[in-house]
């Protein structure tokens, strides 16, 4: 008898506060969205030490009288909610009343409020398991937070944290999630003497592109539709600026920053093949669902919810995205500044490298068969490609055209490739990819393992327009070869088999599917180092035309840039005519 206790309400604050404030940005967003919720149109924060010695955030809202001041450093208390009911139609940023009680419980807090302009302020000081020390002080309308030496009374927190760069790091990516949640409050962050971000008030284009560079902000979208139940708006990057991984898309439902990986796969997925393997597009969602269909109060950090028909949303959301794509010219522009004059034609644009081999081009003569295959099929498709004229060839590389927006720079072998895969997609869709009989067969000599991946996919093989037959134990014979290779070249065709035997070590048969589509379109495209004449130049840019995605190749490495007049103009310092 006599084991269990109840907690004093510090120890209540400190435990609460491991799950609420796990590290200075912690602090940051907790107290941003306080000044957010409070109607701030300035908020201004100061940081040393990366957040570790000192935490200084102000604002203009609306403030505190003394009596609400002095509640907020009570567990559990807020103005945002009155019943459990509220949380299925909460708009604020915090809810739970954790805020304030939990940084106080590790840190020296003071926090100065005023309500109107003129009027009498307040001032709190707290400091870890010490009660409030409380006093008038004269303060403009706000609220400015003070929190020093965090986690000063919990030192096996403190050891965990990182090194100061990286804590600054995590405060950084905090204030910009916020900024570009709001972009019309102006946000300024301060590391010592250091600016930050200094961002002021604006629209959401002009947020997006002071956050998160001028490369980015040069290559927007504008997101806006509607699908069922899901409204959609914002910004996302052409295909030609990506990252590895999915932190460049900032992502909010009903308004609250989250942290949705299922609907961030679903963004990437409605690029499809534009994007280069594996990476994301860089921007800013705002996805609105009925309320009730979303629950916040899943974790005290508010950063994840809960979707009642996620699989739907993520649905409606690739469809509206897929039909907004479809309708751009996702062409990237080069920036004349930002690259070496030397170097823009003789590597590939962007500096992105391509997965394909770099080898000689293949049989040029039949580049007119290999164009008309299927292109019957696709006369009635539209694209938003603008008219080019071709001017040049550089380096057997890259198509110089000229067209509206200035001159355009065409990698001849990166959009033959999707010329080629859009072709075959259209076949393989209607159950008919063509096949060319060899006039001498191809023998395979196979591993143990790969003949028995190879046997395995004989009925996708045969589908995608190869003829195969097994020969022995681990010897298979190839006697016919999809259209599109027809007129290649002995090694290019042997190329091609010997990537769909590697297709055998994936997974699933989708990707197996999808790696043989590359494959051909890849092996049967174009290669740098063909010399076009004029007429097979002015061929490539008609059937770019004529396909409904022809901005990036197989693997995601854009297929034509465009060089503005201005941009001329500036490189060669002309400021009129």
């Amino acid at each position: 008898m006599g084991n269990i206790q109840v907690l004093d309400d510090h120890t209540i604050n400190q435990i609460a506060a491991g799950e609420v404030i796990e590290r200075p940005a912690s602090v940051v967003k907790e107290l941003v969205e306080n000044s957010i919720d409070a109607g701030a149109k300035n908020i201004k924060i100061r940081v040393e030490e990366g957040g570790t010695s000192l935490i200084i955030v102000q604002d203009d809202g609306c403030g505190m009288d003394r009596d609400d001041a002095t509640l907020a450093f009570k567990k559990h208390s807020t103005s945002k909610i009155r019943s459990f009911d509220d949380l299925s139609s909460v708009v604020t940023s915090g809810f739970r009343g954790e805020a304030l009680p939990s940084i106080a419980s590790v840190s020296r807090l003071r926090i100065t409020t005023a309500e109107k302009e003129g009027k009498v302020g307040t001032r709190i000081t707290i400091e870890g398991n010490e009660g409030l020390k409380i006093e008038d002080h004269a303060a403009p309308q706000g609220t400015t937070v003070e929190v020093v030496d965090l986690f000063f009374n919990t030192p096996a927190r403190s050891k965990h944290l990182k090194r100061v760069a990286t804590e600054l790091q995590h405060i950084v990516k905090t204030v910009t999630i916020e900024a570009i949640r709001r972009p019309d409050v102006s946000f300024n962050l301060v590391h010592g003497e250091r600016k930050l971000i200094d961002a002021p008030s604006s629209d959401m284009k002009t947020r997006i592109g002071i956050l998160l560079g001028r490369e980015a902000a040069r290559e927007l979208i504008e997101i806006k539709g509607k699908e069922g139940e899901l409204k959609v708006h914002g910004y996302l990057t052409r295909p030609a600026v990506s990252r590895k991984t999915m932190s460049g898309i900032y992502l909010h439902i009903n308004g609250r920053p989250v942290q949705a990986r299922n609907i961030c796969y679903s963004i990437r997925g409605a690029y499809g093949s534009l994007l280069h393997d594996g990476h994301f597009p860089i921007g800013a969602l705002f996805l609105e669902i009925p309320s009730n269909e979303v629950d916040v109060n899943v974790h005290p950090a508010k950063t994840v919810v809960r979707i009642a028909q996620e699989e739907k949303i993520n649905q409606d959301l690739r469809k509206i995205l897929k039909g907004i794509l479809a309708e751009q010219a996702l062409i990237s522009h080069v920036n004349l500044d930002e690259t070496k004059t030397d170097s823009i034609f003789g590597t590939p644009l962007g500096g992105i490298t391509s997965k394909s081999r770099a080898m000689q081009v293949n049989n040029i003569d039949s580049l007119q068969q290999e164009f008309e295959v299927g292109l019957q099929d696709d006369k009635n498709i539209k694209t938003n490609m603008p008219t080019m004229r071709p001017l040049s060839l550089i380096e057997n590389k890259y198509i110089v055209a000229m067209g509206i927006e200035g001159l355009y720079i065409i990698d001849f072998h990166a959009a033959h490739e999707r010329v080629m895969y859009e072709r075959l997609k259209n076949q393989a869709q209607f159950s008919r990819i063509g096949k060319q009989e060899l006039l001498k067969p191809i023998s395979l000599e196979l591993s143990k393992s790969e003949a028995t991946g190879f046997e395995q996919m004989l009925p996708q093989i045969t589908d995608m327009g190869f003829d195969a037959e097994k020969f022995g134990p681990s010897s298979f014979v190839i006697r016919s070869v999809p259209a599109l290779l027809a007129g290649s070249e002995p090694e290019r065709i042997r190329e091609a088999i010997d990537d769909v035997v590697e297709s055998g070590s994936m997974k699933s048969a989708e990707e197996r599917h999808q790696y043989m589509m590359y494959t051909v379109a890849c092996h049967s495209a174009l290669r740098a180092g063909d010399k076009l004449t004029m007429a097979q130049m002015e061929f490539v840019i008609r059937e770019m035309e004529s396909i409904s995605n022809p901005y990036a190749c197989v693997h995601g490495r854009p297929t034509v840039m465009t060089i503005t007049p201005a941009e001329l103009d500036k490189k060669f310092k002309r400021s009129g005519f």
